[in-house]
């Protein structure tokens, strides 16, 4: 029986090197020795279609000369094809060539790749970068064991490479991947579990949208959590801002910078409403509103904003000392004696009014103020000494 197979194991590539020409030259593990599982419908056998069969690659066929040789310019792709690489199919498939035979590396088979499409270059630097063999082989149904003790009811004989193919990250184990002649062939099963605990094959496509409904509610719960992460975060850092302000609000900077602003609005305060005034708020805008109050009692301060609380007062303070006591003409008005001053007024007053009130007469004696008039009045008719 003889089948064309897909092989799904996948060997990182781990060297690269580039030519002139911008072509990657990388040697990698292409194939390996051991058992491989498939289900019984993917060999053609008759019976449980999905029963597992094991096969047997002993190292006598995987390092056979005849089938190393046939790596030597076996063709590249990315992916594998959904047939085989031919002469009517190469032209929209191979990406590159293998250089040289394979050889043995343990059990695997080693081989040097030459790449050549800038796409699939640039998909193996993005990280896909294991590749695994596509070949054909004969089946021999002869059960037996392996030198270790592993079962085994088939063994793979005359392999035969056809193409090496550039492929994601391999799923764990020897999975492989095998066709028959119905294009597209079968697939091994690949069994995951889904965020509602359902096993599913996601190699069968009739599960796609199960398993698609399944990854589109996951992602849902990790974008939901990643925005509560990121407000959760958002939070954090607030918080550790306003601490932050708290210190520095709160350090010996501050609290001096605090009273001396204090200080100067009490003192302006002052100025403005009287040195009698006093406020016990240590809020600056407060301050200024109960001055302002004290000063135009007719105006609601209370409900004035800071904004506006704060030009006031300010206008306020760069008054003149004495601009309140300037009439409506802009004259200063006269402000009343006091003390000596006062006295000395009144007495100068009352001597005004004794002279006005006192009549002059030709029989009357003259008064110590009219005689003192008369003596002030006669003094330029006194002839002048030396004349």
């Amino acid at each position: 029986m003889k089948c064309t197979v897909f092989d799904r194991a996948g060997y990182r590539i781990t060297q690269r090197e580039y030519t002139d020409e911008g072509f990657l030259k990388v040697p990698a593990r292409v194939a390996r020795t051991g058992i491989q599982e498939y289900l019984a419908r993917e060999l053609g056998l008759d019976g449980d279609p999905n029963r597992i069969v094991r096969v047997y690659r002993p190292p006598e066929e995987v390092f056979a000369p005849d089938s190393l040789s046939t790596y030597d310019t076996s063709d590249i792709t990315n992916d594998h094809p959904k047939e085989l690489v031919t002469a009517a199919t190469y032209r929209g498939i191979a990406v590159g060539v293998v250089r040289g035979p394979g050889r043995e590396d343990g059990d695997f088979v080693a081989a040097d790749l030459i790449v050549k499409d800038q796409k699939t270059i640039n998909d193996i630097n993005a990280g896909k970068c294991e590749v695994s063999a596509g070949y054909t082989a004969i089946y021999v149904y002869a059960p037996g064991f392996t030198a270790d003790g592993q079962p085994y009811d088939y063994i793979q004989r005359e392999i035969r490479i056809n193409h090496v193919a550039i492929v994601d990250r391999a799923r764990a184990g020897a999975n492989a991947r095998v066709f028959d002649h119905n294009p597209g062939g079968n697939t091994m099963p690949v069994f995951i579990t889904t965020d509602s605990g359902r096993s599913v094959d996601v190699a069968d496509p009739a599960n796609a949208q199960v398993v698609a409904d399944s990854f589109d509610r996951l992602l849902k719960r990790a974008t939901d959590a990643e925005s509560k992460a990121d407000k959760a975060q958002a939070t954090a850092d607030k918080a550790a801002e306003d601490l932050a302000e708290a210190r520095k609000a709160s350090g010996d900077e501050a609290i001096n910078a605090r009273v001396v602003l204090i200080g100067s609005t009490q003192a302006q305060a002052r100025k403005i409403a009287g040195d009698s005034f006093t406020c016990d708020s240590l809020d600056v805008i407060e301050i200024k509103r109960a001055a302002l109050a004290v000063k135009r009692p007719k105006m609601a301060w209370g409900d004035k904003s800071a904004g506006y609380v704060e030009c006031a007062f300010d206008a306020e303070a760069e008054k003149e000392p004495d601009e309140d006591d300037m009439d409506e003409e802009g004259k200063k008005k006269p402000k009343p004696a006091t003390g000596d001053t006062a006295a000395l007024f009144a007495q100068f007053m009352q001597l005004a009014k004794d002279g006005a009130a006192t009549t002059a007469t030709a029989d009357a004696a003259p008064t110590p103020y009219q005689q003192h008039k008369q003596k002030l009045s006669g003094a330029h008719k006194q002839p002048q000494k030396g004349a």
